[in-house]
């Protein structure tokens, strides 16, 4: 199946928007602004200088000191990169318990940070730096799978690129959290997906080891958002001999989903960093929500009432933790544009054209939403959320971006009886938004 884009030209528009835009994010936030960046530090620190499976922690003392800084919004964030900047490790070093930090990612979601702060900590020992070399490798990574998933994709490839270019993905990109990652690795998982879908031919080889890549990438990307392998179960076959290749394929990725969710608890919750898992407030958080589902429904619609026009305003304005605003005009504007780029783009309508099976895309795509949904409220919910709170805390704007793609699938088909106009009106919206999400970093930069 042939898309209506020239090869590559999204793509390389991509890279030519990316680069820049994500590099000058990267500079101009300050360290420990993105949300639990320094945690995420103090992670990678430990994983760039071999700490792993180790009953203790070693930092140098001023780094431990530096990543148990409470950074609440913007003045602490410059307060923090003020103290650090040209501020070298010290020999002096802290020996702590066990790594109790992040356990809810596999170690291997951390490698390109650990190992650009590896990389970094050959040539220099200064802090700072060491920070923003963690930064450069989830940069990278966040870059190459959004590249490949543009690349790859058989429809929605504008709807990538401006997901790519959002302020709030740009942010996650440039910092050292894996969040950049995990948007961008969902959006690749659910790129392959689609084209499997299409019908596009693949050689067997690659095909498999692609099916094995997407099963461990749905650990790596927080399990969380695993409902997105439901697409694989409406793969096209009619022959025998295609479905029997659809049934091995989705084999091999359920195969390897199972194997590398058990590395990762084995390795990621239980043995680096500590935890065994459900804490006794949680099971007994868990007991009561199985025993009556409507705490559950309950939290979620008054959580849905409250605090959904927030994190609509998170997607379009709001930097994590860095209490600085884009102007509402840019903000509607950018939110605005994007939407029209997502209502114009190539949908479920392009890559199915059977109306059944198109249809059958579209509910099933946002079943898997609304799964990824409840296992995002029903976990915050459990441990996150105080007995007796009515909303669900934790919950944040930037937690839908991964599972945004494959519902922007799911819009109505808008002119697709003239579609001249439609590319026309797709490209105009895209240039808005380009401009916008521009506009808005360039302020953050100013403000900051």
């Amino acid at each position: 199946m042939r898309t209506k884009y020239p090869r590559f030209a999204m793509e390389r528009l991509f890279l030519l928007l990316y680069i820049p835009l994500a590099l000058a994010m990267m500079l101009i936030m300050p360290v420990g602004g993105p949300p639990d960046e320094l945690t995420h530090l103090g992670q990678e620190w430990l994983l760039s200088t071999g700490q792993i499976r180790t009953e203790t922690t070693v930092f140098p003392a001023n780094l431990q000191e530096i990543l148990n800084t409470q950074v609440t919004g913007t003045q602490d964030a410059a307060a923090l990169n003020g103290e650090i900047r040209g501020v070298r490790l010290s020999t002096e070093t802290v020996t702590g318990g066990v790594n109790e930090l992040t356990g809810i990612y596999p170690l291997a979601a951390y490698a390109p940070q650990s190992l650009t702060m590896f990389l970094t900590r050959l040539v220099t020992d200064r802090i700072d730096l060491l920070c923003y070399g963690a930064r450069i490798g989830s940069m990278i990574m966040t870059g190459l799978l959004f590249w490949s998933a543009i690349r790859r994709s058989p429809a929605g490839k504008a709807t990538l690129l401006a997901i790519a270019c959002l302020p709030l993905t740009l942010q996650e990109a440039a910092s050292a959290s894996c969040d950049g990652i995990t948007i961008a690795g969902i959006c690749w998982i659910t790129a392959e997906l689609l084209r499997r879908i299409s019908g596009q031919e693949e050689r067997k080889t690659p095909a498999l080891l692609r099916s094995a890549g997407m099963g461990a990438g749905a650990v790596l990307c927080k399990l969380l958002y695993f409902p997105v392998l439901l697409l694989g179960l409406i793969a096209r076959a009619e022959t025998a001999e295609e479905k029997k290749k659809k049934r091995n394929n989705n084999l091999i990725m359920a195969g390897t989903f199972l194997a590398a969710m058990a590395v990762w608890y084995i390795l990621s919750v239980r043995s680096l960093s500590g935890r065994q898992g459900l804490t006794d407030g949680a099971l007994t958080r868990l007991g009561q929500v199985a025993a009556d589902p409507l705490i559950l429904i309950g939290a979620q619609v008054r959580t849905l009432i409250h605090r959904a026009p927030g994190w609509t305003r998170q997607l379009f304005g709001v930097f994590g933790r860095l209490d600085v605003f884009s102007p509402w005009s840019l903000t509607v504007l950018l939110g605005l544009s994007f939407l029209g780029v997502a209502l114009t783009d190539d949908g479920a309508g392009v890559l199915l054209k059977d109306r059944k099976q198109a249809r059958r895309f579209r509910i099933l795509m946002i079943c898997a939403f609304l799964l990824c949904w409840e296992l995002l409220s029903g976990a915050l919910l459990v441990w996150w959320t105080a007995e007796g709170n009515p909303l669900i805390e934790g919950i944040q704007g930037r937690y839908f971006l991964p599972a945004l793609f494959g519902l922007l699938l799911c819009l109505p088909e808008c002119m697709k009886n003239n579609p001249a106009r439609r590319k026309t009106i797709r490209m105009a919206a895209l240039g808005v938004f380009i401009a916008c999400s521009a506009a808005t970093v360039i302020l953050l930069g100013a403000r900051l």
